[in-house]
């Protein structure tokens, strides 16, 4: 047995020990607790507003498409105390969308073009809408709308401009129809920079934006349009929400086929569908001047020039002078004609035109004050050819051609109904009278005398006076409406006056065949 003792053997001491594993575990799982937790709670935007009315931090949401995709964190104000500041968290899904044309608002109950918008916020409260961008670079800071945008991002159609004179009622979302089919809606309007003009920005939906043309008509479609004419009583309106809020509407009348208008082509905005529809023609360079001698009650500027009851001119000028001359006071009526109007056939040259005044005054020509609105009294002035009027010629004011006229209609009425009067008044009715009661009180001599020979030649004269009024008042009503109502009272006084005739015509046939009727009576 060996006395050597061996050596001891040394392990090398590790510098590692697995104690340190629980720690670097433990750091790991934070590090990536902390990192799910950073990329879950989104994006930390700032959005700057002109009221935080409504908002509430913790619980105002904010929302696309009614999805919930953030909440707001913090509520402060701006620099200078002007706006507020809202901090809010964007999910993660959100990130990519925060572009430079993102927009956010504040979404709150509201009536706007005659319907109530946010209804829901009335429980819920006011939250912030999001409409995602498309474009740009990412950003974090964003200023907010002052009111809900009308128009979205995938809203499909076309925009245009009209510039109308007049606003009327019209706001963001006054709605636009198609022959009273909703189709688009206001989206912003401006004074443009004349300062006469309203620039008015409107968007037309898919499809309907196809039936825009270049020559498309747009009018004003507010209220509602009462027309009074020959066919009756008629009244237009495209909805209640025009009548009540405004509206706009718009048809390619007789343009079909036309070309389709690009977007951001201009219109003009008519004040009516009256307006948009009548053909406007090149006005005349030369004015016209009137007299009347009669009343020019209900006769004004605007007031339609017609030739036969067809429009071809306006009214430009009503005025009141006093003539020192003769002491009399004149209405001249300044008058202008659109010579497109008259279409001119039998043409001997393409350059031939519409004779001078002078040569249509030659044939009759006459203007004549006529009513054309019988509930308002409105009054037009109306040509036609009178080829028995006395000859007149053209005469000259400066630059103004003055034109003969004629009596009006009621004028003309009045005299005939005079005349008509004193023609009845000189029925010889009290000395009819006067000689029947002298038959009846010798009618036992009268029965063989002569006497009655003058009675039956009394009323013989009576019949031919009749007979000669009855004439005058046929002459009279032939030249008035059948509608009207001296048309039905001089018809009922003609039939009295045939009545009259025809009865005296019987009686003096009655007495030649009988004389002794006047002793005894008609016989059974």
């Amino acid at each position: 047995m060996s006395d050597t003792i061996p050596e001891a053997i040394t392990l090398k001491k590790s510098r590692f020990s697995v104690v340190w594993l629980i720690p670097l575990l433990a750091l790991m799982i934070g590090g990536w607790l902390t990192y799910k937790y950073l990329s879950e709670k989104g994006t930390v935007i700032r959005i700057e507003f002109s009221s935080a009315d409504g908002l509430a931090v913790g619980k105002t949401k904010i929302k696309y498409k009614d999805v919930v995709v953030g909440v707001v964190d913090e509520i402060s104000f701006s620099a200078g105390l002007k706006n507020v500041m809202v901090t809010a968290t964007i999910d993660t899904a959100m990130r990519s969308y925060l572009k430079k044309d993102t927009r956010f608002w504040v979404v709150r109950a509201r009536l706007a073009a005659g319907e109530v918008r946010g209804l829901s916020t009335l429980l819920s409260g006011a939250y912030i809408g999001m409409e995602p961008g498309s474009g740009g670079k990412l950003q974090k800071t964003f200023e907010g709308l002052k009111k809900p945008p009308v128009l979205h991002a995938d809203d499909q159609g076309t925009r245009y401009l009209l510039s109308s004179e007049e606003l009327h009622s019209y706001q963001s979302g006054t709605p636009i129809y198609y022959r009273r089919l909703r189709v688009g809606e206001i989206i912003d309007f401006k004074l443009n920079e004349n300062g006469k003009n309203f620039d008015i920005d409107i968007f037309i939906n898919a499809p309907y934006d196809k039936l825009v043309r270049k020559e498309t008509l747009f009018w004003n479609a507010s209220g509602v349009d009462i027309k009074l004419s020959a066919d009756g009583f008629e009244m237009h309106s495209e909805s209640l929400v025009s009548m009540l809020q405004g509206g706009l509407a718009f048809d390619s009348i007789g343009l079909r086929n036309g070309e389709l208008a690009p977007p951001d082509t201009e219109f003009t905005l008519f004040k009516n569908k009256l307006a948009a529809t009548s053909m406007e023609y090149e006005e005349s360079d030369k004015q016209y001047r009137l007299y009347f001698d009669g009343s020019a009650r209900g006769l004004s500027v605007g007031a339609p020039v017609t030739l036969r009851g067809i429009t071809f001119g306006r009214v430009i000028d009503v005025k009141l002078e006093y003539d020192l001359g003769d002491n009399s006071f004149k209405i001249p009526v300044t008058i202008e004609f659109e010579p497109d109007r008259l279409s001119i056939i039998g043409k001997t040259s393409v350059d031939e035109e519409l004779p001078d005044a002078e040569d249509l005054v030659s044939i009759g020509l006459r203007a004549q004050l006529r009513t054309g609105n019988i509930l308002t009294g409105q009054m037009l002035i109306d040509f036609d050819v009178y080829p028995d009027a006395e000859p007149v010629e053209v005469r000259y004011e400066g630059e103004y051609i003055v034109l003969p006229t004629v009596s009006s209609s009621i004028d003309s009425i009045k005299s005939s109904l005079a005349d008509v009067l004193e023609n009845i008044s000189k029925i010889p009715l009290e000395e009819i009278g006067i000689n029947l009661n002298s038959v009846i009180e010798g009618i036992d001599t009268l029965v063989h005398s002569s006497d009655v020979k003058d009675i039956l030649s009394n009323i013989d004269q009576a019949m031919a006076q009749l007979t000669k009024t009855l004439a005058q008042t046929e002459a009279l009503a032939a030249g008035l409406s059948e509608d009207s109502d001296a048309y039905q009272e001089l018809l009922k006084t003609m039939r009295e006056l045939s009545g009259a005739s025809r009865s005296l015509r019987q009686m003096a046939e009655y007495l030649e065949r009988h004389p002794e009727a006047l002793l005894k009576g008609k016989s059974r």
